[in-house]
């Protein structure tokens, strides 16, 4: 969170046409303050941002949108695959500690909160299409990219095979989203109208998300515990699918 808001108060500098030290000044802040804030070395209040960007000639604006954080799904993993490495990064460790402390170890709840936290549908980059294509289909184009992929969501719930159809809602997992789109273009998919809509999720994975990936029928699919965290998160009939799965674990 600091590097971004210290980017953040950095452009509003440039823009002002000011030096630090005379935003500061004008934000009746500390020289140091502000450049502790543009070296991510501190968390400022809202206030202290309003007075910066004020100082700035800027208006400060907040929002939220939903969380979609591919570290709370590794950090589910983390916690509950014995084989996940033990050594984790910052973000994955901080996202164990809060869903640890969330669910107070219950595996049921590690993947409920993951799977809301790590937001596939709404993750930055994810293509969504709707329609109807097979699972071989779909493979075929993950091939073709040259690139690591993995199903995960419906399509690792239910196993499909290479000629039957994908189902609702599937996660395909790849390294750049942007270089399968095109290998699916002049088939039945198209883009998804909202993000509830979509049959596949084709979403950018982080290298770990590979650990643990098997294959059946020429398909390769994500780790178990990543399948029930998209399934959950994509909603509708996979993730009442995936709750009833888990309680079986």
């Amino acid at each position: 969170m600091e590097p971004d808001v210290g980017r953040l108060i950095a452009e509003c500098i440039e823009r002002s046409g000011l030096n630090a030290r005379q935003v500061a000044a004008r934000a009746g802040v500390s020289a140091s303050t502000v450049h502790r804030i543009l070296n991510g070395q501190v968390s400022p209040s809202i206030s202290t941002l309003h007075d910066i960007t004020a100082a700035a000639g800027l208006d400060l604006t907040m929002s939220a949108s939903p969380l979609a954080s591919p570290e709370a799904a590794a950090a589910a993993r983390a916690i509950l695959d014995e084989h996940y490495p033990a050594d984790v990064e910052a973000d994955i460790a901080l996202w164990a500690g809060r869903i640890d402390a969330w669910t107070d170890g219950d595996p049921v709840q590690i993947i409920e909160e993951a799977a809301r936290a790590s937001g596939v549908l709404h993750r930055p980059g994810a293509v969504r299409l709707s329609g109807e294509a097979t699972v071989g289909r779909l493979a075929s184009a993950a091939d073709s990219s040259g690139q690591r992929w993995a199903l995960s969501g419906a399509a690792g719930l239910e196993l499909p095979s290479f000629d039957e159809a994908v189902p609702r809602i599937s996660v395909l997992w790849c390294e750049d989203p942007s270089a399968v789109r095109p290998l699916l273009s002049g088939g039945n998919f198209r883009p998804a109208s909202a993000p509830h809509r979509a049959t596949v999720v084709i979403a950018a994975a982080e290298p770990d998300l590979f650990l643990g990936t098997f294959e059946r029928d020429r398909i390769v699919y994500a780790a178990p515990i990543q399948i029930a965290i998209d399934a959950i998160s994509v909603g509708g009939e996979a993730a009442d699918r995936a709750r009833e799965e888990i309680r079986t674990w």
